[in-house]
């Protein structure tokens, strides 16, 4: 993922507009909450873990088990574009 605000991919930041725009919408994809955990975000586990599907799916989360299946993608490129497209359509679950 490309970040005009100069972050690097390891460190981005919690103060930094850009970065916030990307992180907030993919811990909801990935959790299924835009709420921080009770004990915090250090107490949080994402597991990732690879699909043999093709480059035409999109990356998956199951929110109860913060996992997200990631299919193995050629590029990086590949990779931002799903992911991006994935957030972007996710509708998340509806009480109402």
């Amino acid at each position: 993922l490309n970040f005009s605000c100069g972050c690097s991919p390891g460190g981005r930041s919690l103060t930094c507009p850009t970065c916030l725009a990307f992180l907030v919408p993919l811990a909801v994809f990935l959790t299924g909450s835009d709420r921080i955990p009770i004990y915090g975000m250090s107490s949080l586990r994402i597991i990732i873990q690879s699909t043999p599907n093709g480059e035409q799916y999109l990356p998956v989360a199951h929110t109860c088990y913060n996992l997200l299946d990631l299919p193995k993608y050629s590029s990086k490129e590949i990779l931002s574009a799903r992911l991006v497209q994935a957030i972007d359509h996710y509708e998340g679950f509806s009480l109402a």
